[in-house]
């Protein structure tokens, strides 16, 4: 709509017109005029006026007729009409309400009453116009609301969907690494699993885990990640000891790119990584001296600054700590510094070795037939009375770690049947644990003689059904190059079948 409204005037009568002109001369109005009800419609479609004044009775088309085609032209329904005609009667002024039109002037015409209906008419108009400008612009603000409601929800669905998918994840972590994956019901175990408790209620303490080899000090860190409110972020491990020295300021703290020969690229350390988690640091007794120093800078403060950077950031790191080396004797010695440990060991746990808990076995041993047996695709397997004794009356060096190694072997040596004693193939084979190593009898000094070391290697065989390197050196005495040979040229004449690969590989009889 242009700042100056258009009327047409629509009258067959040109003293009508002239006089309709004359009074709207000096009213600020741009005016179309037609003198029939064709060229009324074509000025109106080609011009689109704010308000009509269109006689009634015309020759050809009528004002009836041509509002009623006004209201069907999709750029003029809109227009306001105003009849202009001598007929006062209602009927005809209710046709011309039905026809579309929104006032009437009577003929002949009065300056006053044309001037206000035009000017009342004018401005209804404009305000209609307005609104349905307002309109438009408020269903298209609508729509684009409606497309960023709808690409927020699609963000939302998709970050409720990773969030359960994290939650999941959490939940399974959680499960697997939680205290229920603690197997035992001793009172150490009891006792280790109250400070795990403890420890969970408490996200911000470091702590110190000690313990043997394969005693369970990832298991006991990990369920105290998993069972606190850091489960949601990364439980980042990291093995001290296997990062070499000139790359572990990069490793843990990151670098940027170019700050050293093969830095391509930005790459976050191992701090970043664990932001809001939790970093466990194994065999944390093996760190290098000065590496130890910038680990106790960052506990203090909580910054890194990556290698070749200069912008620092701040992390919020839980640090659990792991080692089954003598710290104390370490920092008697100068290899471990005397601070860092005291940073370290907010709360310490002391985890027993399984000789210290031999009546747990049984359980454990029930738990990983179980876990598996079930990964292995095997139903329900079972141990004989024998080889329960067996596993109860040994040390146990390797801990936890070392009685699932047996039973996995077990599981696959006894190829489905039940576990017997001669499937146990335990790695210790000192004096004092022959008897439990192995359930026949060995000979008094090492066969230098292959003609009968063969012998006795077959004769083993075809007794138990199968027989490998470890019992083969036990049996001969000898070395593993030793038993390795025998076995193998047993195997290439044809009397052994090889079953396996690598550690797992054992012989039985063709």
């Amino acid at each position: 709509m242009s700042s100056i409204p258009l009327v047409l005037l629509v009258d067959d009568k040109p003293d009508n017109l002239d006089l309709l002109v004359n009074y709207l001369a000096e009213c600020g109005l741009e005016l179309k005029v037609a003198t029939d009800g064709e060229q009324g419609l074509e000025l109106a479609a080609e011009y689109v006026p704010d308000l009509i004044l269109l006689d009634v009775m015309m020759p050809g088309l009528n004002g009836y007729e041509v509002c009623d085609r006004l209201r069907n032209m999709p750029t003029t329904r809109h227009c306001p009409v105003i009849f202009m005609s001598a007929l006062t009667d209602t009927d005809s002024k209710v046709r011309g309400f039905d026809a579309g039109a929104v006032d009437f002037i009577s003929k002949p015409f009065q300056r006053p009453e044309v001037l206000a209906r035009i000017q009342a008419h004018l401005t209804i108009s404009q305000q209609k116009q307005q609104l349905r400008l307002k309109n438009q612009q408020l269903v298209q603000l609508n729509k684009e609301l409606q497309e960023q409601v709808n690409k927020r929800q699609q963000v939302e669905h998709a970050l409720q969907l990773a969030d359960e998918r994290l939650s999941a994840l959490s939940r399974q972590e959680a499960e697997h690494w939680g205290i229920d994956a603690f197997v035992g019901d001793s009172r150490v175990v009891a006792e280790l699993l109250e400070e795990v408790r403890n420890l969970q209620q408490a996200p911000d303490t470091s702590v110190l885990v000690l313990g043997e080899s394969g005693t369970g000090k990832e298991l006991v860190s990990r369920a105290i990640h998993f069972g606190s409110k850091r489960k949601l972020s990364a439980f980042v491990a990291v093995n001290c000891s296997a990062i070499p020295a000139e790359l572990a300021d990069a490793e843990f703290f990151g670098h940027v790119k170019g700050a050293y020969t093969g830095a391509t690229s930005d790459r976050s350390g191992y701090f970043v990584q664990a932001d809001g988690g939790t970093l466990f640091l194994d065999e944390i007794g093996d760190m290098p001296i000065h590496l130890q120093a910038k680990l106790l800078r960052v506990l203090e403060d909580g910054i890194v600054t990556p290698v070749g950077g200069r912008q620092s950031r701040r992390v919020n790191v839980r640090i659990v700590a792991a080692t089954n080396a003598n710290i104390s004797d370490k920092i008697r010695k100068q290899a471990f510094r005397q601070d860092l440990y005291f940073r370290l060991a907010g709360y310490q746990i002391q985890l027993p070795p399984l000789r210290e808990r031999l009546s747990d076995i049984p359980l454990l041993v029930d738990h990983f037939l179980t876990s598996l047996g079930r990964q292995m695709g095997k139903d329900y397997p079972t141990l004989t009375p024998q080889a329960l004794l067996a596993l109860q009356q040994y040390h146990y060096p390797g801990n936890v770690r070392e009685l699932k190694n047996l039973i996995e072997y077990a599981l696959i040596a006894s190829r489905g049947r039940p576990i017997g004693a001669h499937h146990l193939r335990f790695v210790d084979l000192s004096a004092e644990q022959s008897a439990v190593d192995l359930p026949y009898h060995e000979p008094a000094k090492p066969h230098s003689n292959t003609e009968s070391a063969e012998a006795l290697l077959m004769n083993y065989a075809n007794n138990t059904g199968r027989i490998d390197n470890n019992t083969a050196q036990a049996l001969l005495r000898v070395d593993h190059g030793r038993a390795s040979y025998l076995l193998k040229k047993l195997y290439k004449d044809g009397k052994l079948q090889k079953q396996g690969q690598r550690r797992w590989a054992f012989y039985i009889p063709a």
